[in-house]
């Protein structure tokens, strides 16, 4: 990722988590503004709402302006590719180092949209003059469009770190398949799935070991992975997902249910229809991963609606009150177990609300007080775990309150004890302390 980028990532980290410590009730308002004060990022950003706004704007802007050209000099293949030629780097060259190392730009949409709409005009570039080269040059053609639009991706994540460019780069992965299966006339319809359900494990394996490091990778970074692994997962489940093996891919790839079709069975998709959302849910369980949670929730929640089309164990209502029954009972053990561990909580998980902002901020503040008390009149030694992200979000926050409010309490109330008269209450809890 290019340096602007990383090191602007971690101050916004760092506003962000001072501004979530608000909203809990952990710090104050003046001590959030003091954090987002010292650790302003130098780069420009905008809400959501406006990003989208100038992506579309940009998107429309650039059409029109290679459109106008094209009309007035009735350009035909060859003069498109052309223009595509001259605007797609001219499109690079204006995101890269006029908004973003110029303007310094972040996340805006309008040099997202630049970048994305260069690599397309290069794809276009390559795809469109071989319409009149012949039937088998024209799929080739098209196939290296596809590959073009992969690798530029590819790079666009590498480089800038954009979650929605590796969503796209695993759109691309996932439609390689298919792609090669029509431009080599592969006549096995389960081939192109097989290849696909290699592919994207391969990459969801790749993304989780290098998900293991996320302390240490910028924020950027993190969200591309975790969006290669959803979109993963997702391809993943649709491949062997019991409904649409039976309708989707049937219909799409022109498969009847009489010929060979091993290893894509009915019974083997079944199997996989129930068991991947089950792996999810232990898997986000077992890691802490609230994406990897929802996934399983959602992917679940799709499994019962296609499983009970075609695996019945009774009447529809009478399977809906026992389902019922069984998931409140379900949440009414683990509730009865993690209250009856050590200390009401087992591990890591526990059944008290945590997330309630009046007693974790009175909680905090406690201890706060007595931390950089101590603090201000020892030096602070960081340990060597809070040099990774993590840290270096949390660190700076505390760093900020012993500067702005826990420091001069901490003073004064030093002074205060050191001035108190001989045998006062102040002065026999210094003594005992």
């Amino acid at each position: 990722m290019i340096r602007l980028y990383e090191k602007g990532e971690r101050r916004v980290a760092v506003v962000e988590e001072a501004r979530r410590w608000q909203e809990a009730g952990i710090i104050t308002p003046e001590q959030a503004a003091a954090v987002a004060e010292r650790y302003r990022p130098e780069l420009v950003r905008v809400n959501v709402f406006i990003r989208i706004l100038l992506a579309l704007f940009t998107t429309v802007g650039v059409a029109a302006l290679v459109a106008l050209p094209a009309v007035i000099f009735d350009v035909k293949e060859d003069g498109f590719t052309v223009l595509c030629l001259i605007f797609a780097p001219l499109c690079a060259w204006v995101a890269d180092h006029e908004l973003i190392a110029g303007r310094r730009l972040y996340r805006c949409g309008a040099e997202e949209a630049l970048l994305l709409l260069a690599v397309g005009m290069l794809a276009l570039a390559v795809a469109i003059p071989a319409h009149d080269w012949g039937h088998s040059t024209e799929r080739l053609a098209w196939l290296a469009a596809h590959v073009i639009v992969l690798a530029g991706a590819v790079l666009l994540t590498v480089r800038y770190g954009y979650a929605l460019a590796a969503f796209g780069a695993m759109l691309a992965l996932a439609g390689l398949p298919f792609h090669l299966a029509d431009v080599l006339l592969w006549q096995s319809p389960g081939l192109s799935r097989l290849i696909l359900l290699l592919l994207l494990g391969a990459a969801a394996i790749w993304a989780q070991l290098r998900l293991t490091g996320r302390n240490s990778l910028p924020r950027g970074y993190v969200w591309s992975l975790e969006s290669m692994r959803l979109a993963a997962w997702a391809g993943i489940y649709l491949d062997v997902n019991l409904f649409a093996h039976r309708l989707l891919w049937r219909e799409w790839l022109v498969w009847t249910p009489g010929e060979w079709q091993l290893p894509w069975s009915d019974p083997l998709c079944a199997l996989l229809t129930a068991i991947l959302p089950v792996a999810a849910l232990a898997i986000g369980i077992c890691r802490r991963d609230r994406a990897l949670l929802w996934f399983g929730v959602v992917s679940a929640i799709l499994s019962i609606i296609t499983l009970k089309y075609y695996i019945h164990f009774g009447h529809l209502a009478e399977e809906l009150t026992a389902a019922g029954l069984l998931l409140a009972g379900l949440a009414f053990g683990l509730l009865r177990w993690l209250r009856a561990g050590s200390k009401r909580c087992r591990g890591a998980f526990t059944a008290e609300p945590l997330l309630e902002p009046r007693l974790m901020g009175l909680a905090f503040l406690l201890g706060a007080r007595l931390l950089f008390i101590r603090c201000r009149f020892l030096p602070l030694r960081v340990p060597s775990y809070m040099a990774t992200t993590t840290g270096f979000r949390v660190m700076p926050v505390l760093l900020s309150l012993r500067r702005v409010w826990i420091r001069p309490r901490g003073a004064a109330i030093w002074h205060s004890r050191q001035n108190a008269p001989v045998g006062s209450r102040e002065n026999i809890d210094r003594n005992d302390k």
